[in-house]
C-alpha cells in the first residue's frame, strides 16, 4: 500500500512539473510572439504614418512649336512649348493634399518668361499614385519676350552648342492626411530642362527648331 501511494506521489509530482513546464513555455512563446507582432507593427506603422515623404515632381513629354529669336535687334524670344508637371504620392497610407496653391514659371537665363498655377486646393493625391499637369507657354506678344542683349547673348551661343537650358521652378505646399505630421511641408524645387535644338531645316524656315524625340522619352527630376 506504502508503495502504491509513493507511485502516485511520484506520478502525480512529475504531471504537475510537466505541466508547469508546459505552462512556462508556452508563456514564454506567447511572449517572443507578442514582441515578433509588436516589432512588425512599428515596422508598417512607422514608415506608414510617422515618417512623411514629401511629393516628389518630374517633368516630362515636352513639345515646343517655336524657339527662336526675333524684334528688330533679335534680342526677343519667341517661343511657344508645353510640358508634363507630374506630382507624386510616395507615401504607403498618407494622402496629399495642397495647403497652398501649386505655381510653375518658366525661367530662361534668370529672366521669368511665363507663369502657370497647376494646383488649387481641393484636390488630393491618394498614396502610391501621381497625378499630372499640363503646363503651355506662349509668348504673349507677336514680337516675342524681350531678353535683353545679354541673354539673347546666351540664348545665341545655347543654339550654337546644339542644347538650349531652360529652369522649372514649382512652389507650394502640401499637407499629409490622416496623419498631419509637423505642419504643411513646403515644395520649392527647381527642374532643369535642357532642349536639343537643331538649326532651320530650310532657309524658308528660319529660327531654331526643337528635336522633341528626344526630349518626349526623358523624366526629370526637379530638386
Amino acid at each position: 500500500m506504502y508503495d502504491d501511494d509513493c507511485c502516485s506521489y511520484i506520478v502525480e509530482s512529475c504531471v504537475g512539473c510537466l505541466c508547469c513546464c508546459c505552462c512556462s513555455a508556452l508563456n514564454f512563446a506567447c511572449s517572443i510572439c507578442g514582441l515578433f507582432i509588436g516589432a512588425a507593427l512599428i515596422c508598417v506603422l512607422v514608415p506608414a504614418f510617422g515618417v512623411v515623404y514629401p511629393v516628389r515632381a518630374t517633368v516630362k513629354d515636352a513639345s515646343v512649336s517655336r524657339l527662336a529669336l526675333a524684334g528688330a535687334n533679335g534680342t526677343a524670344l519667341v517661343y511657344d512649348l508645353s510640358l508634363t508637371v507630374s506630382l507624386r504620392n510616395r507615401n504607403w497610407a498618407m494622402r496629399a493634399e495642397p495647403a497652398a496653391p501649386l505655381d510653375a514659371e518658366l525661367f530662361f537665363a534668370g529672366r521669368r518668361l511665363e507663369g502657370a498655377r497647376l494646383v488649387d486646393a481641393g484636390m488630393r493625391i491618394d498614396p502610391r499614385h501621381t497625378e499630372e499637369f499640363r503646363m503651355l507657354a506662349v509668348s504673349s506678344s507677336p514680337v516675342g519676350f524681350e531678353l535683353g542683349i545679354d541673354a539673347a547673348a546666351e540664348f545665341a551661343r545655347e543654339t550654337v552648342a546644339g542644347v538650349v537650358e531652360f529652369e522649372l521652378r514649382l512652389t507650394g505646399a502640401f499637407k499629409y492626411r490622416p496623419v498631419h505630421v509637423g505642419g504643411s511641408r513646403r515644395l520649392d524645387v527647381k527642374c532643369p530642362l535642357k532642349l536639343p535644338v537643331a538649326p532651320p531645316p530650310s532657309p524658308a524656315s528660319p529660327g531654331t527648331h526643337f528635336m522633341s524625340t528626344v526630349f518626349d522619352k526623358v523624366s526629370i527630376t526637379c530638386y
